[in-house]
Formats: C-alpha cells, sequence, structure tokens
C-alpha cells in the first residue's frame, strides 16, 4: 500500500458538509478522529448554521491539526457545498461523512486499501448499519457490491449510501461534480452520470451507522424527492435531453403514479423500520407525518404494531 506523508497509510480528505447539525456533529467528528488511519484531512464545510455548529467546528480544528473549518458567507445547497469542498480538498481520495452519522472502526483503512487494490473504481461505498436507539438495535443493510450488479440496479435505484462512499476527485470534479438542479437526488445523479464511463463498487463490510432523519419526512418532501430521482433518471436514460425536457418527462412519469399507494408504502417502511431499530418517538412522528394520505385502518395497523414491538422489547 502506498505511504501517506506520516509514513502510514495513504493521504485523504474526509469531507463532511453541516448545516445545522450542532446537536449530532460532535459524535459524527469524533469517529472520524478515531480511525486507525494516519495523514487524513478532515474537512468542515458549514453551510451558514444557525445552531452553533460552525463554532463547535471551529474549537475541533483548534485543538486538531487535521480538521480545517469552513463556514459559507451566506447558504448555498448541499450541491454547492460540496463541490465547493471537492476543489478545496488536499487530496485525491476523498470520503464523505454526514453530520449525523458515525464512521465505523477501520472504514478509512478498509476503503484506502480498497481503492488502492482497485484502481479503475471511482466511487466505492459500504454496506451500513441503520442506526438503532442502541447498537444492539442496528439493522444491518446490505447492497449490490461489485460494478456490474450495481449497474443494472442503479437505473432503478439508488444502491449507494452516500455519506459511506470514498471517491476520485479527480473524475467526479470532471464530470462536473454534483448538480444543484437535482435537489434531494445530488447523489444518485451523480452515480449515474459516472456509471456511464466509470466503475461503481460497494465494499461488502458495515462501515457506517447511517441515522435515518424523521424531522425531514413529509408528504411535499417525500413526492417533492420521487421527482427528482424521476428527473435524474430521466436524464441518465436520455443525455441529449435539456434540462428542461427531462423535466417534462419526468413529470409524465409522476402522472402515472398513485400518490396514495406511493405514501403508503414510503409511511409504511419507515414506520416499520423505526420501529425495530427502537425509535418509537420517531415511527410516531413519521406516522403523524405521513399519515394523512394514508387509509385509517392502515394507520390503526401500524400503530398497532408498534405497540406490540415497544411491548416484546
Amino acid at each position: 500500500m502506498p505511504r501517506g506523508s506520516d509514513g502510514g497509510a495513504p493521504d485523504l480528505t474526509v469531507l463532511m458538509p453541516v448545516y445545522n447539525g450542532a446537536a449530532t456533529l460532535r459524535q459524527a467528528l469524533d469517529s472520524i478522529l478515531a480511525q486507525d488511519l494516519g495523514g487524513i484531512e478532515v474537512l468542515v464545510v458549514d453551510d451558514a448554521s444557525t445552531d452553533g455548529s460552525a463554532c463547535l467546528a471551529a474549537e475541533y480544528a483548534t485543538r486538531d491539526p487535521r480538521v480545517s473549518a469552513l463556514v459559507n458567507e451566506q447558504n448555498l445547497g448541499l450541491a454547492a457545498t460540496l463541490n465547493h469542498g471537492l476543489e478545496l480538498a488536499r487530496h485525491e481520495l476523498v470520503a464523505r461523512m454526514d453530520q449525523d452519522d458515525e464512521a465505523l472502526p477501520g472504514r478509512l483503512r478498509h476503503q484506502l486499501e480498497f481503492m488502492t487494490r482497485n484502481p479503475g473504481i471511482v466511487v466505492a461505498g459500504t454496506f451500513v448499519y441503520n442506526m438503532g436507539a442502541t447498537r444492539e438495535q442496528d439493522r444491518l443493510v446490505r447492497l449490490p457490491v461489485t460494478p456490474r450488479e450495481i449497474g443494472r440496479t442503479l437505473p432503478r435505484e439508488n444502491c449507494l449510501y452516500h455519506p459511506s462512499v470514498v471517491l476520485r476527485r479527480t473524475p467526479v470534479i470532471a464530470a462536473g461534480g454534483y448538480r444543484a438542479e437535482f435537489r434531494n437526488a445530488e447523489d444518485y445523479e451523480l452515480w449515474l452520470r459516472l456509471s456511464r464511463q466509470h466503475d461503481l463498487a460497494n465494499i461488502p463490510l458495515p462501515l457506517l451507522r447511517y441515522r435515518l432523519s424523521p424531522g425531514g419526512m413529509t408528504l411535499a418532501g417525500k413526492w417533492e424527492q420521487l421527482y427528482y430521482v424521476s428527473l435524474a433518471q430521466a436524464s441518465f436514460r436520455e443525455p441529449a435531453l435539456s434540462l428542461a425536457e427531462a423535466h417534462e418527462r419526468a413529470l409524465e412519469e409522476l402522472s402515472h403514479v398513485d400518490r396514495s399507494r406511493f405514501m403508503e408504502q414510503v409511511t409504511t417502511a419507515a414506520v416499520r423500520e423505526l420501529g425495530r431499530l427502537g425509535l418509537w418517538r420517531d415511527a410516531v412522528s413519521v406516522l403523524r407525518a405521513l399519515g394523512p394520505e394514508v387509509r385509517p385502518r392502515l394507520r390503526i395497523a401500524l400503530a398497532a404494531s408498534l405497540v406490540r414491538e415497544q411491548l416484546q422489547s
């Protein structure tokens, strides 16, 4: 394996965009700084938070030279913040990390070893654990592994967890980076675009604890996300389309989707998963947020299943 600037493992940048993440940011940063890997740069880019996230990141930068804390003068959004971070990153290999997740021990080492052995891979994610109320309640998420498997799956659905990936900076920037026009699906659209010319993979090891975010689950938000996923897929299928033409394709696809059935599927999946994770309050919160478009009988059944699981736990 190549040697890093400290004589250890290869150099790598960890890119962490932050927006109002003070409640969980410390856990995320501590998990990265505890990695058994030398020669890392941790680049925290705060997108004009209002909750003290920037001060917390600056505190870490003051006491650990591996951390660089930057602040956008105004809120730019996720895509622009990530592109800014990619431009500033000092190293070719860039690992993504979110403000509310936890990197498991050995994550960066495993990913660097994989990228060193596989120079043709441009993006490599990992298996993840959905984060439970306790570690014992974490749930493993398995994903397609090989470039061939991902190539078959990706046109239908996103199969790489964004905060788990390590990517090669040069080809990502050359491809145009993240595109703000695909809000809520910026990562998915980038993977699709990259997959036309490059290989993507997942390492079959759980290397990240991924926190589900019920606070962002709203009726309008889930439907809007489906639109952007459809927009990304339309642009991938027909790369010659203008954005306006892809927009028309996406709207046409959505016109054939049974909104009520879609919302019932989303609500059922989210409530059941949060219940399995022991996150009872979050499950109830999601049921309240998404429930208005769910049949009363299904709402009652989901609520009853939560009560049963809680009593059995």
